[in-house]
């Protein structure tokens, strides 16, 4: 049985894959817009991807941005997420600036949880890592694919390396272009449920062919998956309110 990580009062890893719903606004008066949206769609958590916002280089801007999601949406665990270019993100920039815009995120106390890319190498994540201890925050240390699935010891290879790295829980996203390959990512999946549970994991194939994966983790073994009130963040999310009956029909509690 995977380990249970408690965010404000959402236990994650525990029954049904919690949803997190995205938001990718550029400016504030959108993240407003997109509120109203979320606040009346079925969610556990949010995720704030901050490399949509235009003035995420502006400390005022920013924390204005965190406060409105902190005051809106008091209960919902706030996941902070910058994807870059190399993860089929909207920003450019080098490891030294992601590694203090995480930082200064965490210092500001707004956010419960950050999401930091493997690929930003072993310095950033440790050094995220252990911010986020200090800081009182969860991390999530994830890897997306963005051309293939890799193969199955690949994935479990890179999800183990997460939880060496002190991931509390650790992601992998794939882009499956057969059927088989969106298999491949949910025995990975299960791998990591039967053999590796020492953190909840999150997996998911993208696209409308790796759509059953975002509906399947509580029988494979994925925690958390992503669903839209309004915008997406990636292919194949589906919409709040239509995930919800999809994960309520297939609860096995």
């Amino acid at each position: 049985m995977s380990t249970v990580v408690t965010v404000r009062k959402l236990e994650i890893g525990k029954g049904m894959p919690k949803i997190c719903i995205p938001v990718t606004d550029p400016d504030l008066e959108g993240i407003r817009q997109s509120v109203r949206q979320i606040q009346d769609a079925p969610h556990d958590l949010i995720e704030w991807r901050a490399d949509f916002y235009k003035g995420l280089a502006d400390p005022a801007l920013r924390k204005d941005a965190l406060q409105l999601l902190r005051e809106a949406l008091p209960e919902s665990p706030i996941l902070f997420t910058i994807r870059t270019s190399a993860e089929m993100g909207m920003l450019e920039i080098d490891t030294e600036t992601y590694v203090a815009l995480n930082l200064a995120v965490l210092e500001s106390g707004l956010a419960d949880l950050i999401d930091v890319e493997l690929s930003r190498g072993e310095k950033a994540v440790r050094t995220l890592v252990e911010a986020a201890r200090r800081a009182g925050a969860k991390v999530i240390i994830s890897r997306h694919d963005f051309s293939r699935t890799p193969d199955r010891d690949v994935i479990v290879g890179n999800l183990c390396l997460m939880q060496e790295m002190g991931a509390d829980i650790v992601k992998f996203a794939v882009m499956p272009h057969c059927e088989r390959d969106v298999l491949r990512l949910l025995d990975a999946t299960l791998v990591m449920k039967e053999h590796h549970p020492s953190t909840p994991a999150i997996t998911m194939a993208m696209g409308s062919l790796g759509a059953v994966s975002r509906v399947a983790g509580e029988t494979f073994g994925s925690a958390v998956t992503f669903g839209t009130a309004g915008k997406s963040s990636a292919s194949g999310q589906i919409p709040a309110d239509r995930l919800a009956l999809i994960l309520k029909s297939l609860d096995r509690g």
